[in-house]
């Protein structure tokens, strides 16, 4: 994700509610992906026998993270609330439950279906 700081101060100034959202989140996630990268985590999975259930939580872990840094990568090239797959606007109140949201209903269905 590189962009000019013009660019990033502009995106800020529209969207600041939005990027800082974005930003905590991002946070948050990096720490809980830490915290399940402590060693004395997974030597406490394999004893109680939780392995599985880890890889899984920490697979969640790193798709939100995708998601969040596509939404800051549309945030910063100005395509943010449009949908990544037909380019129609995504309702407010979708983007306002789930800022890293890419698809309008639609899509989504679609998507699902498939």
């Amino acid at each position: 994700m590189s962009t000019s700081p013009n660019n990033t101060m502009a995106v800020m100034s529209q969207h600041s509610g939005t990027w800082q959202r974005l930003h905590s989140e991002r946070e948050d996630v990096s720490e809980a992906l830490l915290k399940e990268s402590d060693p004395k985590m997974g030597m406490n999975a394999t004893a109680t026998g939780a392995v599985g259930r880890e890889r899984w939580h920490r697979e969640l872990l790193e798709a939100r993270m995708r998601k969040i840094d596509n939404a800051l990568d549309r945030l910063l090239s100005g395509s943010y609330g449009s949908c990544s797959k037909c380019g129609r606007w995504i309702e407010d109140t979708k983007l306002e439950f789930d800022p890293a949201i890419a698809y309008c209903l639609d899509c989504w269905d679609r998507m699902q279906r498939h």
